[in-house]
């Protein structure tokens, strides 16, 4: 039989993780892949100031239950569970770790920006002879991880301006100044990850590119859209990060508040559809004006 207190605590951690939930969401719709989930509970939100007032009730309650004086009657009542053993799930350890995991849950929308990769940005020019892009192909890569893995690696190279990769295709791409690195350094560095260079192909690219989703272009273009759904910072770095995946886009900022995301972007490279097509993807929606 659950005791007032198992009862309280219980309820507490249901409504504590209900509260956040709109938050939770695009985190986990970020590590796993699924954009389209992003928005799923957003409706919840304006229920959030009931939901971490019922967590801090029903916890309160718990640790009331837990703490108050015994009558007489309790103490005959418990004295054949206790004999010299105490149940772990009704101790007050327990009740404090369920405590501290409400809190770090009603409290994850303020640091939900943590899981978003971040996005530099930073305006690269580089000479026509000098800007290459090698495409290789790679043995070992199993996951999206494996992706940023190698992304990773090679972005921390100096001259590297632009990365991608495809674990499904086995491939990466970089751009590159090779006034600054060579193709080699470029493998040594992917082969150092455990994974491997099978071959590459080397190729010229324009003289004007973009590092970090950022770009120096003639044809910059910016778009202001109202967006549905957002709901906290974590809704914010969640669009920011599906526009940037974009190719030709230069930069984006979104408000949860103002219900905003503005986008610059090159023209020649992509469209305000792909851009609305992007944001809809995540499950927060873009309203198109009457």
């Amino acid at each position: 039989m659950k005791t007032e207190s198992q009862k309280g605590w219980m309820l507490g951690i249901v409504t504590a993780v209900a509260a956040s939930l709109c938050c939770i969401t695009p985190v986990l719709a970020l590590i796993s892949g699924v954009g389209g989930i992003a928005a799923t509970f957003s409706w919840l939100e304006p229920a959030r100031p009931y939901l971490v007032g019922i967590t801090i009730a029903a916890l309160g309650f718990a640790w009331y239950q837990k703490l108050k004086p015994r009558n007489q009657a309790d103490v005959e009542c418990d004295c054949e569970e206790e004999e010299g053993k105490t149940n772990f799930w009704q101790s007050k350890t327990f009740l404090g770790i369920i405590t501290v995991f409400a809190v770090a849950t009603l409290t994850f929308p303020a640091y939900s920006h943590v899981f978003y990769p971040k996005s530099d940005k930073q305006v690269v020019i580089v000479k026509d002879t000098a800007l290459k892009t090698v495409d290789f192909s790679i043995a070992g890569m199993t996951c999206t991880s494996c992706e940023e893995h190698v992304k990773h690696a090679v972005n921390e190279l100096e001259g590297v301006l632009e990365s991608s990769a495809n674990y499904k295709e086995g491939t990466a791409s970089v751009k590159f100044d090779d006034s600054k690195i060579t193709v080699d350094k470029l493998t040594e560095a992917i082969n150092a990850t455990g994974y491997k260079v099978e071959k590459y192909e080397i190729q010229n690219s324009a003289s004007v590119v973009k590092t970090s989703s950022v770009f120096q272009a003639a044809s910059v273009n910016k778009i202001e859209l109202l967006v549905k759904g957002m709901t906290c910072s974590g809704c914010e770095e969640h669009i920011k990060h599906a526009v940037n995946e974009l190719d030709g886009v230069i930069e984006a900022s979104a408000s949860y508040k103002d219900g905003k995301a503005v986008i610059s972007y090159d023209a020649s490279k992509t469209s305000p559809k792909k851009i609305k097509e992007a944001i809809n993807g995540t499950g927060y929606k873009v309203v198109e004006p009457n």
